[in-house]
């Protein structure tokens, strides 16, 4: 659980944050991300509602953009209730908690929520390279922020605590790291014409799962990034062969 981070993107209620705070000292996750909160996490109805998680709310890191929270982080996890286009290959919480399990030992990993009042953005969600779903009725799905994090937040902690530790994987690409490689090949495929110049986010949003699937190590993201090197290169020699 040291390699957890719970991160909440645009908050609207105080007394939320302060339950999910609860939420997490329930588990052993220690770590509180807040990207542009409409309050700070020491508020007073954010400590009502911590009860016993005052430490969470206190060491919170606050961010102004979502990139920068999860930028160390090496897995990192989108949740969203819908399942429109563009968002495939969505899991449930206990899939999620057993591909966690199985990197957490060496990785930071990150969990994404969304405001309470419509959830991420898919500009958020590009940056993850996972979706999790909460699984609820079809008559009413929306739950509460802290009711969410709460359902996460235990299914990783039992998986976390019956799981092997000898089957620990490598080192994974932080996202900082896959970010840099996705800009690269952007402007790759932008200067040979394979993207669309007005609309170059659709075929990447497509890369970016293909990718995220591949679980890259820092190694194989170097060697990406070097054919993408290269390949411009070659392109800047074409007019003086």
């Amino acid at each position: 659980m040291e390699n957890m981070r719970i991160v909440l993107v645009r908050p609207q209620g105080v007394m939320n944050i302060g339950s999910v705070a609860r939420a997490m000292k329930n588990v052993g996750i220690k770590e509180l991300a807040l990207v542009n909160p409409t309050a700070p996490p020491t508020h007073p109805d954010a400590r009502i509602m911590a009860v016993r998680a005052h430490d969470i709310l206190d060491n919170a890191l606050i961010f102004s953009r979502l990139s920068d929270a999860i930028t160390d982080c090496t897995w990192v996890i989108g949740t969203t209730r819908r399942k429109g286009k563009g968002r495939g290959g969505v899991i449930d919480p206990r899939q999620m908690a057993s591909e966690i399990a199985d990197v957490v030992q060496q990785n930071n990993v990150a969990i994404v929520f969304g405001p309470e009042d419509r959830g991420l953005t898919n500009r958020d969600l590009d940056l993850c390279q996972r979706l999790v779903t909460i699984p609820t009725h079809e008559e009413y799905g929306s739950l509460n922020l802290a009711q969410a994090v709460m359902i996460i937040c235990y299914e990783i902690y039992i998986t976390t605590r019956h799981h092997d530790a000898a089957s620990r994987t490598l080192r994974l690409a932080t996202s900082k790291e896959l970010e840099e490689m996705y800009r690269h090949i952007e402007e790759g495929l932008l200067r040979i014409g394979f993207l669309d110049r007005n609309n170059p986010k659709r075929i990447m949003a497509v890369l970016r799962r293909i990718f995220s699937r591949a679980r890259l190590s820092p190694r194989e993201v170097k060697i990406l990034r070097g054919i993408c090197r290269q390949a411009l290169w070659y392109q800047d020699q074409i007019p003086s062969l």
